[in-house]
């Protein structure tokens, strides 16, 4: 269920498969070695799904039809000032 929202989970709450499908799934970064493990793993991503690559050390989220790094533009940003105050 895409665009449900947050919630803040409590210690000792009793999670419903709902609630895990709804909320927990979609509040986490899941960790794989590669990309190979990802699509093994993740065979029907849904667009906003951020996930991230242990092998490059690379974060990444899926546009609804292909996996792509995330930062977009402000990595460039951060590049370049670094190399200007250098």
């Amino acid at each position: 269920m895409a665009g449900a929202g947050f919630k803040d989970f409590q210690a000792g709450d009793v999670l419903t498969a709902v609630e895990v499908d709804t909320y927990l799934m979609q509040q986490s970064i899941m960790v794989f070695a590669d990309g190979t493990a990802r699509d093994a793993a993740i065979t029907s991503p849904t667009e906003g799904m951020h996930v991230f690559l242990k092998d490059v050390d690379a974060l990444q989220y899926y546009t609804g039809s292909a996996w792509v790094a995330a930062g977009g533009a402000s990595v460039g940003f951060e590049t370049n000032f670094l190399l200007m105050g250098a």
